[in-house]
Parts: C-alpha cells; structure tokens; sequence
C-alpha cells in the first residue's frame, strides 16, 4: 500500500501542502494540469528556497481577483462542475463542509450562513483542490500525519484580531495531538488543518515503511525553526498490525465494589454505553477482609471519560477509580443489509486485508425477530450467517 506521511513540526498550510507534494515528485505541469479541470483562472509557479540551510519547494498560486465571499454551496458548484474524478470530487467536498461545520460551530451560526473569506478566495480553494488531486496523482492510498505544531499569538482576519491558532482551527484539531513550543505565528492556518483532520484519521507515530521519496513544502516566513512541511512518500511495511484500526487515545476505567446489589448493574451498563462506552464488563475478586465484590470494567475514549465518570459516581457507591491508558487494535469492517427467509437483517462484517475475517449477526435484530417468529434466538443467528455466506459475503 502506498502511503503519505506528513511530518508538521512547523504547522501545516495549504501551500506548504502542495509545495511539498511537488518537492516529493508531483511534477508542477501535471498538478496544473489536473486543476485546470477547475475551468478557474489561475497560475502555478514553484521555486526552491532554504529555510535554516535546508532546501524545500516553495508554490505559489497566482490569481487576479478581487475579495470575494463564496460560501458552501458555491464551491460545491464549482468542483461539482469540474472534470476531477468522482473520488477527489469527495474528498473536496468533504473538506470544505469541515471547515463549514468548523465556522458554523464557530461563530454560532448554520453551515448555510457561512462565509468564506480567506478560504473561499481563488488561491485557497485552488490550494485545497490541488491537495486533493495531488495526492491521487502521485498514487496515495492511505495518509499518516505526526502530532501538530501549533503556533501561539495572535493575528488579524475579517473579523478582526483573533487569538492563534485560529478558532475554526482548534474546532477541526479536535481530537489530533498538536503541541506549542512557542513559535508566535500562525503555523496552522485553516486550509491546512481542513485538509489534514479530513483526509488523514492515523495521528502518531511514522508507521514502519519504505521511502520512496521524501519531499519539503515551505512557507513565507523565516522562523526560528525551519519552516517547512516534510512528507514521506512510500509503501507502507506489511504487518498484522497495519491491517488494523488503531483508534485513538483508549481509556480503561476500573472500580471495585463489595457493597452494592448486583442486580443494578444491568441498569447501569446501560446508561455507560448511553454514555459512550465501548465495554462494560465485571470481574468476580476478594476485597478487603475477604469480601466478594466485583470489579467494574469500563472500556472507553478519552473525550467520552468525564461522562463515563459521571455514571459511575452517581450510580455505583465506589468512592473511586483507577484509569489506565491503552491502543485499542480493531479490525476494519461495515454494517452490511442482507436478505434472508425472515427478512432484512443488519450484519457487521470484518476484514483482515482483502479478506473476510468475521460476520457476526446483529443480535439485537435477531432477538426481536426470534420473539416475533416464535423461534429460538440461536435458529435465528445461525439462518442470518449461513444467508450471508451465501451471497459470497465470506
């Protein structure tokens, strides 16, 4: 598998993006070419610069056009009318609606009522398409991004001076690792966190891979720090787990009680799930002076902690809970709509690679249609399983 690892040790911007892309092999004629398909009057020049001694590629979009406000619907318009292929189409529009939803949540507003200012201008939209098209020109399959220098200060826009990073920035960065080493400019601009946070969801870590070729993308100013995007280009090392999903920060909350009745906690597995968690389960233990009492096991992300937390002190009579951090490696898979003698019904099926690993009915369909047919749950499962194998879903 082809990958892309972006190193952003000075932040990330559209620019930088598409400079590094070039500085990686894209030729500058091909990525024009491509975003001609835009039907948009623009201009591509590149040229080499040092940043700190070290070389990188500098890109700059070259329009003639005034300040103008496009919103959602009208840059939708516009790749929606172009002559990109129906995957990079996506994953403009998937960009741009981020960065909407960014704004809308923002400024307090609905995502029709945005406004683009700087990013719907000429340049940025051709910086975001050209990221986009970019990487489906050179081939990339899968992007893996580095935690996120983020700069500190402030600066102006059209709605006057704001604190850095920019705040429709820390809306799309929620939940990407991102530090400060207290570089007072803006690293991170808007185009740049749009593209990342949309078209990469594996922050950490460089994965183990063979580089093919290595390219910098620089940005205008001269900082204490080189002030360039690196991205490694290359085939990603073969693995159990790189055929795995590695959610992000994983949380394990543990609490022991030997003095509660046992028959609330279904009630209160229940409202753990409702509160975002991923398992709930006990385990049977001596406590202090030989009481039996059970550890409550909850398994859940970081975001979702204080919620989970929340249940546990309201509805449990533990006085206290040990939190233990975890990587979670899940298998990939979809919920899938098959046919069967009893009706539809949902499946979850799991891939290892190309290949099918696991299917497993939704039991939660298979026991209402088991009370309405009158039928063993386990009759049920087992006709749902073999309907899925046979249309070739294993």
């Amino acid at each position: 598998m082809k990958i892309a690892y972006f190193q952003c040790t000075a932040g990330i911007s559209g620019d930088m993006i598409l400079g590094a892309l070039v500085d990686s092999g894209l030729k500058l004629e091909t990525l024009k070419s491509e975003l001609m398909k835009l039907n948009l009057p623009f201009d591509l020049r590149s040229r080499h610069v040092l940043k700190n001694g070290i070389k990188g590629t500098k890109v700059q979009v070259v329009v003639n056009e005034g300040h103008v406000h496009r919103n959602l619907n009208d840059i939708k318009s516009i790749v929606q009318k172009s002559g990109f292929k129906g995957k990079v189409k996506e994953n403009i529009i998937k960009i741009f609606t981020n960065l909407a939803e960014a704004e809308a949540k923002v400024h307090g507003t609905s995502v029709e009522a945005v406004h683009f200012h700087e990013v719907g201008a000429m340049d940025s939209i051709i910086d975001i398409c050209g990221a986009a098209a970019g990487l489906d020109l050179l081939g990339i399959e899968k992007i893996y991004c580095s935690p996120i220098h983020i700069g500190t200060g402030f600066t102006k826009c059209a709605h006057g001076i704001i604190p850095l990073p920019a705040p429709a920035v820390v809306q799309l960065l929620h939940g990407i690792k991102i530090y400060s080493k207290g570089v007072e400019k803006e690293l991170v601009t808007p185009t740049g966190a749009a593209v990342i946070s949309t078209l990469c969801s594996n922050f950490g870590e460089i994965p183990p891979m063979n580089v093919e070729s290595c390219g910098c993308g620089a940005g205008d100013r001269d900082l204490e720090i080189p002030n360039l995007l690196r991205i490694y280009v290359g085939q990603l090392e073969q693995g159990i787990k790189n055929n795995l999903v590695r959610e992000g920060k994983a949380v394990k909350i543990e609490a022991n009680i030997d003095d509660m009745n046992p028959q609330f906690y279904e009630y209160i597995s229940q409202r753990l799930f409702s509160a975002g968690a991923a398992d709930v389960y006990m385990q049977t233990a001596f406590m202090k002076k030989n009481r039996i009492g059970n550890i409550l096991c909850v398994n859940t992300c970081d975001e979702n902690m204080d919620n989970v937390l929340k249940v546990i002190f309201e509805e449990t009579t533990t006085i206290g809970v040990k939190v233990f951090n975890f990587h979670k490696y899940m298998l990939p898979y979809e919920i899938k709509k098959i046919s069967t003698k009893l009706g539809e019904f949902s499946v979850k099926v799991a891939f290892y690679g190309d290949r099918v690993s696991n299917i497993s009915p939704e039991y939660e369909e298979c026991r209402e249609r088991a009370r309405e047919c009158g039928i063993p749950v386990k009759e049920v499962y087992d006709i749902v399983k073999r309907a899925a194998v046979g249309q070739n879903m294993i």
